[in-house]
């Protein structure tokens, strides 16, 4: 038996002994395919921080993107233009590794995924495309959803880019009240590289929404418009989690690519990535100009010293964290109007530029006894996937880092200005061979003994990090 395979035997009985029994005789579940771990290798193995260590558990899956626990510690993994199919681990005589089936077969799925209480044994199941906010009644008994689905959101199409472009739709609940989910957010990203409609809140793209669930839903679900504006000028915020009191979101953003500031390419080392802040709590009484994060004629800047000299204008010299404007004078809005916080909301912290962050999630720590999960120092740290560059030589990116936050969780322990508020935790120790021959990690989720697990779309893969002590 393999150090991985004893771990997750280790991991599934201590998880047994501490859940409740399960209900009586649920039906069998319909037949998986068990990869034995044995026999699994990465394809391009990644480096990990000493004390770790990363281990696959599953292959050949198709585009792996946004992932979920259920309440069965099951994983749920959107497969990119298939469905949603469930993980669940086995250790009998045939088969010690993870065993996956098919869930939701819908063609049109592209990232995001949720999971929250529904009616009895079942859970509701959440999961998005270009167009859709879709809800299944699910079974995690077996894995499986029953009847058809209830559209929950519409209309959130962008157009104007061929092929479409940012077409994720990342879903978050907020936490349930009396046993029922109230409110699922929406973040909905631009519809190209510089999306010039998305200055018009009315547009529709490049925000963050928020739809009632604790109320009758429309029998066509929500149009896209009809959900509160929690923020716009967002260019591409795939990754979005609560904040440890539940009053704010956390939105970690995606900058643009080929940016020019007066005629001069500084887009090598600029703009940065941003982790932005966004109300929750009395967030109707926030005027709407002041929602604004800066999209798409504000950015946030990284490297300066980057950029190659002006010879016959004014030079980039921004500070990390410091808001330009890609608009030439006398076009607006100028650099001084995007430095305005009452104009544009500045970010909590910036990371490197390029490194596309797709998935944002706070650590708890476990909630169960084990000595599988990571450092438990980390809880109430946020942990982000960077799928990586493809706009940066030499390519940025590649890796899931950790963002140390202050005990309270108010915001990161680093200031706005620092570019070492971050850590990697498991990276690709060569980039220039990427994207070709490295993971590139998308989804992140922890499980009840605070392993976590991340897949990987370009290589489709899903792999555990976990302590390597156990």
């Amino acid at each position: 038996m393999t150090l991985l395979a004893t771990s997750l035997v280790l991991w599934a009985a201590s998880t047994l002994a501490a859940s409740p029994p399960p209900p009586p005789s649920p039906p069998t579940p319909s037949p998986g395919l068990c990869q034995p771990l044995a026999s699994l290798s990465f394809a391009h193995a990644p480096t990990t921080l000493p004390g770790l260590k990363a281990q696959l558990i599953y292959n050949n899956v198709s585009e792996p993107r946004g992932i979920r626990f259920d309440n069965r510690q099951n994983l749920l993994v959107v497969e990119r233009y298939i469905g949603v199919s469930s993980l669940t681990f086995r250790n009998d005589s045939g088969c010690i590794g993870w065993e996956k089936r098919a869930v939701v077969r819908n063609e049109t799925l592209e990232h995001g995924i949720e999971i929250g209480p529904g009616e009895g044994p079942f859970q509701y199941l959440y999961a998005s495309s270009m167009e859709y906010v879709f809800r299944w009644k699910y079974n995690p008994a077996t894995t499986s959803v029953v009847g058809a689905p209830v559209t929950i959101a519409w209309n959130m199409s962008n157009v104007g880019a061929i092929p479409p472009d940012h077409v994720t739709r990342t879903l978050l609940l907020e936490p349930p009240v009396n046993g029922k989910s109230t409110h699922l957010i929406v973040s909905r990203g631009s519809a190209g590289n510089v999306d010039d409609a998305a200055a018009d809140p009315n547009n529709g793209s490049a925000q963050i929404r928020r739809f009632p669930l604790d109320k009758p839903i429309p029998a066509k679900g929500y149009a896209w418009q009809s959900g509160q504006l929690l923020s716009w000028g967002n260019r591409n915020g795939v990754g979005i989690a609560l904040s440890k009191d539940n009053k704010n979101l956390w939105e970690i953003e995606n900058g643009s690519d080929e940016v020019f500031w007066r005629g001069v390419d500084v887009h090598e080392d600029n703009p940065a990535e941003e982790l932005n802040l966004i109300p929750i709590e009395g967030n109707e009484k926030i005027p709407i100009q002041r929602k604004f994060y800066g999209y798409p004629s504000c950015f946030t800047a990284w490297n300066s010293s980057a950029v190659p000299p002006n010879p016959t204008g004014p030079q980039f010299n921004f500070d990390t964290g410091a808001q330009f404007s890609i608009r030439n004078p006398p076009t607006t809005p100028t650099d001084a109007w995007c430095a305005d916080p009452k104009n544009n909301v500045p970010p909590k912290l910036s990371l490197q530029s390029h490194t596309a962050p797709l998935d944002l999630v706070f650590y708890q720590g476990p909630k169960v006894y084990s000595k599988l999960g990571i450092n438990t120092k980390w809880a109430g740290d946020a942990f982000a996937s960077l799928h990586g560059s493809w706009n940066r030589d030499p390519p940025s990116g590649y890796a899931v880092i950790r963002i140390p936050f202050k005990k309270d969780g108010s915001g990161p322990v680093a200031p706005s200005n620092s570019k070492t508020g971050y850590e990697k935790l498991v990276w690709m120790p060569d980039t220039t061979r990427c994207p070709d021959e490295c993971i590139r990690p998308v989804g992140v989720a922890f499980d009840q003994a605070s392993r976590m697990f991340v897949t990987s779309d370009d290589s489709n893969e899903i792999l555990i990090v976990e302590s390597a002590g156990a």
